[in-house]
């Protein structure tokens, strides 16, 4: 079950905090995506050069 929280009465406080929690969650999602893939091609590249070569 979910928990919410309620920061303020104030429906206006209410939909900033969530446009900021979705602006946060895109953020993060792409930095974690960059993330996983430079670590990604950090690991592949140095195989695919080897498959090149051999």
């Amino acid at each position: 079950m979910e928990k919410h929280a309620i920061l303020s009465e104030r429906l206006e406080d209410q939909i900033k905090a969530v446009e900021w929690a979705k602006a946060e969650q895109k953020r993060i999602l792409k930095e974690k995506g960059e993330r996983l893939s430079k670590e990604l091609m950090e690991k592949m590249t140095p195989f695919i050069l080897g498959q090149q070569r051999g």
